[in-house]
């Protein structure tokens, strides 16, 4: 069994292929809630995306709040994690870690795949070029196949991309990140929005809802519960959700539908 966690579609396409390959079932967290998710399968899988060298809240919060019959039916089953990221993870397997110890479970291997950044609302970041992001796109084809490989012959091992001062990223960064990058008051839509609601439909969470403004137009609003995902930014067909002025010149990244094989 594989859960996932997925914006973009990054994470989604490699627990899709993993699933594939392991002949295991894959299932969105955000389709099932923790609470009514059955247990069944070989193992349980993992996959997502690295926020700010950290695991995203949403995942966490869905592990803390898995059944207790849940857990008792993972018992004696291995757990393993891939998680995205577009250079480094940090110290972010070891919050998983932390986690999964709180429901008297245990990670027994783990390793990080680089897909193409995503994340635009900080200075200095922005996606990669186009052709990096294809570079990484067809990297990941063989990666997927390696880390499956080990998952079905049960050679577990912990292989992560740290990058420099990983327990500086996580510690510091990532508690920065929770308390003030998910910022909902600053996403909006400029001039260029059209109201095709696309941005709505493509929060995980349905955090945006359109609203018809005083000239008669539609336009996206957000609530309070924004996950910082970027789903919204990067569906937009017009460029018109913007973080602040921050966005103003920076590129979309939505996964390719096309097949990498």
């Amino acid at each position: 069994m594989i859960f996932y966690f997925s914006a973009e579609g990054n994470s989604r396409y490699i627990a899709e292929e993993a699933g594939k390959i392991l002949d295991e079932e894959v299932s969105s967290i955000l389709s099932v809630p923790a609470k009514d998710s059955k247990f069944q399968g070989k193992s349980l899988g993992i996959v997502f995306p690295i926020y700010s060298w950290g695991v995203p809240p949403i995942v966490t919060e869905y592990v803390k709040s898995l059944s207790d019959s849940f857990v008792s039916d993972l018992s004696g089953k291995k757990i393993w994690m891939i998680c995205t990221c577009g250079d480094d993870v940090g110290m972010a397997p070891e919050m998983l870690k932390k986690t999964l110890a709180c429901r008297g479970l245990s990670l027994s291997g783990g390793w990080s795949l680089q897909m193409p950044n995503t994340y635009v609302v900080l200075p200095g970041f922005d996606v990669d070029s186009a052709p990096l992001a294809h570079k990484k796109l067809e990297a990941s084809v063989a990666r997927i196949a390696e880390i499956a490989d080990k998952i079905k012959n049960e050679g577990f091992e912990e292989n992560y991309v740290r990058g420099a001062l990983p327990r500086l990223k996580t510690a510091l960064v990532f508690p920065l990140f929770k308390r003030w990058g998910i910022n909902t008051t600053k996403w909006h839509a400029t001039d260029a929005c059209v109201g095709c609601g696309i941005c709505a439909a493509a929060c995980p969470v349905s955090n945006i809802k359109m609203h018809r403004d005083s000239a008669g137009h539609l336009t996206p609003r957000w609530g309070s519960g924004c996950i910082s995902c970027m789903a919204c930014y990067h569906s937009c067909p017009r460029h018109a959700v913007a973080y602040g002025s921050i966005t103003r010149k920076k590129g979309q990244y939505i996964f390719p539908k096309s097949n990498l094989r």
